[in-house]
């Protein structure tokens, strides 16, 4: 089967024809986002994120933690890390 210009030609139109409609409804969609609430759902989703690999950093060193203490290695549990360390006066 042979391509004859006229075909190449109309392809190519339809298909930026489609393009152009789908890039003019994503920028028509992106136009009426309220991004205040899109902020919101960040910072909510960014929490959770956090809570979750916090969680399972600390599930991985408490597994750490008996396995030491199993082995013979560990023989107090470890100091818990913070910002502000009280001084012992």
């Amino acid at each position: 089967m042979k391509m004859i210009p006229e075909k190449i030609a109309s392809a190519a139109s339809y298909c930026t024809s489609a393009g152009l409609i789908c890039a003019g409804s994503f920028s028509d969609w992106l136009r009426h986002l309220d991004w205040n609430q899109i902020a919101i759902i960040g910072g909510f989703v960014i929490g959770i994120a956090t809570y979750i690999t916090n969680t399972y950093f600390e599930w991985r060193r408490t597994r750490a933690y008996e396995r030491g203490v199993d082995a013979g290695i560990i023989n107090q549990p470890p100091e818990k890390r913070s910002l502000f360390k009280k001084s012992e006066d």
